[in-house]
């Protein structure tokens, strides 16, 4: 049991969800290199950015990457006769993003209710607030409405749509969450992600285009926040939150809605601009200490190394940044929660006491604050001051597994 006299809120349960079409980043390269018959360069380009992306798999929710590249109406090197319009990628985005999203809020909702010993559908009537992110897709009525009906939520429940916000529009999510517990200590708040990037590359062999093929992928995540009062198991609290966006640099990262889907424009100064920016930023959340963890948003490699070596960080710190990036590539605002899931693992680990040890709460650390951070358009860089807690007493076998098996990245 907790202890905790001014509860407040909560990442009660995460869950996770990647598409069935699992590719070897190698293949990938290879994959993409081979639509481009005619240009030598694009094809040299391209393979060299997926060898030295970090990625080692991905996922698609299309099944092209399995597909000969002349096939293949999705291939970076395919005629603009041939590529998908923007309306038939949305028809694809509205017949995948459901399930997907749908399959992360489930596990999130479940490990709760294992943690509460509830069950899936006693907890799912308590959900007042779903707040959903996307950038990758838009229908109406929209993937919130979609996922409420899909879920069994209750017909009252409010739904907030966060779109077009990119790979730091989780933080919007949790930060809206955050301002609702907190108003209404009795509100549970649904948070989902669905990012399907692979539906929007493009076919035009650009620098910026390829950069961005080679290592963003689709996914989803989803989390309950609320107030954990007594809650058995674990749970990161949220305590605060800042927003700093770099004068000048609007041009910088740019996500348009074009005729063949969304183009995405990258500068290569994109590592160098959070790095300058990045610090001052960290310091507003931690004026006087470092933080214990962190989870930073695996945008790219050069990204996670540029912020490792502003922050003096060693490869430890960065460790569960760099496993999501190598095992799933960048999957834009569903990323984050990737990251504190493969994160909770180890702090779970290190942190719980054994099972026939009675240990000093002031020993073993818990409550440990720490830092997760991601990136958008703008640029914009979010943050967020986290602390994760720990139970008094070893969580037991049976929640132990309910917990891995939801919480677990797939």
């Amino acid at each position: 049991m907790f202890h905790r006299e001014t509860p407040e809120a909560a990442i009660l349960a995460i869950g996770t969800a990647v598409p069935p079409y699992k590719a070897r980043q190698s293949d990938v390269g290879e994959w993409m290199s081979a639509s481009f018959v005619d240009a030598p360069v694009p094809a040299r380009l391209i393979r060299m950015l997926c060898a030295n992306s970090g990625v080692e798999t991905r996922y698609s929710c299309v099944e092209d990457y399995f597909l000969p590249p002349q096939e293949s109406r999705f291939a970076p090197g395919v005629p603009t006769e041939r590529s998908p319009s923007t309306a038939e990628r949305m028809a694809i985005y509205e017949r995948e993003s459901i399930p997907l999203g749908a399959d992360a809020a489930r596990q999130a909702i479940s490990t709760y209710a294992a943690k509460r010993g509830d069950t899936y559908s006693l907890i799912a009537g308590q959900i007042t607030h779903l707040v959903v992110a996307t950038c990758t897709g838009f229908f109406a009525p929209g993937l919130d409405f979609a996922l409420a009906h899909s879920l069994h939520l209750s017909p009252t429940v409010e739904r907030t749509l966060i779109g077009f916000m990119g790979c730091s529009a989780m933080f919007n999510c949790l930060r809206t969450a955050n301002q609702i517990v907190k108003a209404d200590p009795n509100a549970l708040v649904l948070v989902v992600s669905v990012e399907l990037c692979s539906l929007h590359s493009q076919p035009e062999p650009l620098r910026d285009q390829l950069v961005g093929a080679s290592f963003f992928a689709d996914g989803a995540s989803a989390c309950l926040v609320g107030t954990p009062n007594a809650l058995p198991g674990d749970y990161f609290t949220l305590l605060d939150f800042h927003t700093s966006m770099k004068p000048d640099t609007e041009s910088e990262m740019v996500w348009q809605i074009g005729n063949y889907g969304f183009a995405l424009r990258l500068s290569p100064r994109i590592p160098e601009h959070l790095a300058d920016a990045a610090p001052a930023t960290l310091a507003t959340l931690f004026p006087d200490s470092a933080p214990d963890f962190w989870a930073i948003h695996p945008g790219g490699s050069a990204i996670i190394d540029r912020l490792a070596k502003s922050f003096g960080l060693d490869e430890s710190q960065v460790a569960a940044s760099r496993a999501v990036l190598r095992d799933y590539g960048n999957l834009s605002s569903a990323t984050i929660l990737f990251v504190l899931a493969e994160l909770r693992r180890s702090l779970l680990a290190e942190r719980q006491p054994a099972p026939d040890l009675t240990t000093d709460r002031a020993t073993r650390g818990d409550n440990l604050s720490g830092v997760a951070m991601a990136f958008g358009p703008g640029l914009v860089i979010e943050m967020a001051r986290i602390a994760y807690a720990v139970p008094d007493t070893p969580i037991s076998s049976a929640s132990t597994i309910a917990a891995t098996a939801a919480l677990a990245l797939p």
